[in-house]
C-alpha cells in the first residue's frame, strides 16, 4: 500500500515535465493517489463494525430519552391500569411537563462541555459512561420512583441528560476520526439515522411493554438490558481511532488515514474567535431558527402520545404506535430533502444560501401551515389527523437541508462550536416546551380546544422563526473562519497606508540618488 502510494506520486512530478510541487499540486498528488488507492482498497472492513456499533448506540440512547413520553402516561393512568403490579402516581400535567422537560434541562447545560471532553479523552470511554450510566438510571428508575416520587424522577431524568448530551459531540469526534473524505457523507448519514430509528422503535415498544404484568416498569427494565447489552457490544467492538481498534489491518488503517482531511486537523490550534463569532448576524438567523424548530419539534416529542391518547381517544398501545408513524415520515423526509438539495446545488440551480431558506421554509412554514389545520380537528376526524402529523413530521425533515447544516456554510472549522451554541439555545426551547404545554392544557389533555391554543402558538413560534431566517440568513463563509483571519485584519488598508506612503518615498529617493 505503502509503495503504491508512492509510485503514485511520481508521475505527479515527472511526467508532466517538472511541475513545481507548491502546496496546491501536493493537495493534486495525495488527491489522485487516494482515488487510486479507493480502487485497490474496497469492501467491508473494521470501519463498517465501528459504525454498526456507533449506530446501535444511537439507537440505544435515543429508545432510553424517547420512551419516557409513553410511559408517563401509563404511570398516571388509572382508568387502564389493568390489573398490573405497577403504581399508579396521582403526577397532574404541571408536574408531566416537569418531568418531561428535566431531561433537557442536563442536555443544555452539558452541551459544550460535552465536546471538549470528547475531544480530549476519545468518542469510546465518553459512550461507553453515556451507555453504562442510562443503563443503571433506567433500571433503577421504578425503585427511585417510588421512593422519592416525582423530584427524583426529575433528578433522574437531569442526570440522564447530562450523560447524553455527549451523544453528538462524540459521535462526530468519532466519524472525524474514522472516515476518509469520499465516505464521510455517506456514512455520517446512516449513524445519525439512529437517532430517529431509536425513537419510532421506542414508541410501539414502551405502549406494548406497558400493557404487560410488569405495567410501565417493563418499559424501564428492557431498556436498562438493552442499554448494558449496547455496551457490551460498544465496549469489545469500538474504538477511538483506527490505530487504536485490535481488529484493525494495516492496510485498512492506512486507507483510512490517507482519506483523512489533515489540513483540517492542523487547523485545530487555531484559537476559536468568540467575538467574531457572537457579532455574526447570520448565526443568530440561525440560532432563533434553532430555537423554533426545537420547540415545535419537543412540542410533539414529549406530548405526541398524550394528544392522540387523551385528545384523539385513541388507546393508549395504538396511540404509541401511531406516535411513531410521524418520525417515520421525518426520517424519509430528512434523507430525501438533502439529496434533492445537494443536487440543486451541483447543478447550479440555485445559490447554496437560497436553497438552504427556501427547505428551512418547507420545514418550518409548511409544518407551520399543517399544525394550524391539526389544531382545528377534533376526536371525530383521527385519521386525518394522523395523516397530518406525518405530513408536517416528513416537511419538518427539510431542516436537515435547512439551518441544520448552515453552520457549516458559515465556518467549517468552526461548525462544531456554533452548533453546541446554537443547540444549547435550543435547549432552552425545549426546556420550556413542555412547561408551558402543561400550563395551557391545566390537567385536563382531553380538552380540545386547549390543545387548539397550543398548536396555534407553536405554530406562530416556527412560522417566526423562519421569517427571520429568511430575512437575515446566509450561507457566506466568514473572514474569521480563515486561518490567517488576524494577520489579514491587522494589515487593515487604512493602518498600512501612511506606512505605504512613507516606503513609496523613500523608493522615490532612492531613484532620484
Amino acid at each position: 500500500m505503502i509503495q503504491s502510494f508512492s509510485l503514485f506520486l511520481i508521475p505527479c512530478g515527472g511526467v508532466t515535465g517538472g511541475v513545481k510541487m507548491t502546496e496546491p499540486n501536493k493537495e493534486k498528488c495525495a488527491r489522485k493517489s487516494f482515488e487510486g488507492l479507493t480502487i485497490k482498497y474496497h469492501g467491508f472492513g473494521v470501519r463498517h463494525v465501528q459504525m454498526i456499533c456507533m449506530s446501535f448506540s444511537m439507537i440505544a440512547l435515543l429508545l432510553a430519552r424517547s420512551s419516557m413520553g409513553v410511559a408517563i402516561l401509563a404511570m398516571t393512568d388509572v382508568k387502564h391500569h389493568n390489573g398490573s403490579t405497577a403504581e399508579v402516581y396521582e403526577w397532574d400535567k404541571k408536574i408531566q411537563g416537569l418531568i418531561l422537560s428535566s431531561f433537557f434541562w442536563g442536555y443544555m447545560c452539558m452541551q459544550v462541555p460535552a465536546g471538549v471532553l470528547a475531544k480530549r479523552f476519545g468518542g469510546k470511554p465518553i459512550l461507553l459512561v453515556a451507555l453504562l450510566a442510562n443503563g443503571c438510571l433506567t433500571g433503577l428508575f421504578p425503585v427511585l420512583a417510588s421512593l422519592g416520587g416525582w423530584p427524583l424522577v426529575c433528578v433522574t431524568r437531569v442526570m440522564m441528560g447530562l450523560t447524553q448530551a455527549c451523544l453528538f459531540p462524540a459521535s462526530h469526534t468519532l466519524l472525524g476520526r474514522w472516515l476518509p473524505t469520499s465516505e464521510r457523507t455517506t456514512y455520517t448519514g446512516i449513524v445519525y439515522s439512529g437517532s430517529q430509528i431509536g425513537t419510532i422503535i421506542a414508541m410501539p415498544l414502551s405502549g406494548f411493554l406497558s400493557e404487560t404484568a410488569l405495567g410501565w416498569k417493563m418499559i424501564f427494565y428492557v431498556t436498562s438490558a438493552i442499554m448494558f447489552l449496547t455496551a457490551a457490544m460498544w465496549y469489545w467492538f469500538s474504538a477511538s481511532s483506527p490505530g487504536e481498534h485490535s481488529m484493525m489491518t494495516e492496510e485498512e488503517k492506512n486507507y483510512i488515514e490517507m482519506g483523512l482531511d489533515t489540513s483540517t486537523e492542523s487547523r485545530q490550534k487555531q484559537a476559536t474567535p468568540w467575538r467574531e463569532i457572537f457579532r455574526t448576524g447570520a448565526l443568530w438567523a440561525i440560532m432563533v431558527s434553532h430555537v423554533g424548530g426545537s420547540s415545535v419539534f419537543i412540542l410533539f416529542f414529549v406530548d405526541l402520545p398524550t394528544y392522540l391518547e387523551r385528545g384523539m381517544n385513541i388507546s393508549l398501545r395504538n396511540s404509541a404506535t401511531l406516535s411513531a408513524l410521524p418520525f417515520v415520515g421525518m426520517w424519509v423526509g430528512s434523507i430525501g430533502s438533502g439529496i434533492i438539495c445537494q443536487k440543486i446545488y451541483n447543478k447550479g440551480w440555485l445559490p447554496l444560501g437560497v436553497c438552504r431558506k427556501i427547505f428551512n421554509s418547507f420545514a418550518l412554514f409548511g409544518g407551520g401551515i399543517g399544525i394550524i389545520f391539526l389544531a382545528f380537528l377534533g376526536p371525530e376526524h383521527k385519521n386525518i389527523a394522523v395523516g397530518i402529523l406525518v405530513m408536517v413530521f416528513f416537511l419538518f425533515g427539510f431542516i436537515s437541508a435547512g439551518f441544520m447544516v448552515n453552520h457549516l456554510d458559515l465556518s467549517p472549522q468552526f461548525a462544531g462550536v456554533l452548533l453546541s451554541l446554537t443547540n444549547f439555545a435550543g435547549g432552552i426551547g425545549s426546556i420550556l416546551t413542555p412547561v408551558v404545554t402543561s400550563y395551557i392544557l391545566r390537567n385536563d389533555p382531553s380538552d380540545i380546544s386547549r390543545w387548539r391554543i397550543v398548536f396555534l402558538l407553536f405554530a406562530s413560534i416556527g412560522i417566526g422563526s423562519n421569517l427571520i431566517y429568511v430575512i437575515f440568513g446566509s450561507s457566506e463563509r466568514q473572514p474569521w473562519d480563515s486561518p490567517d483571519y488576524k494577520d489579514r485584519r491587522k494589515a487593515d488598508p487604512e493602518e498600512m497606508a501612511p506606512v505605504l506612503d512613507k516606503k513609496v518615498e523613500k523608493e522615490l529617493e532612492v531613484d532620484k540618488q
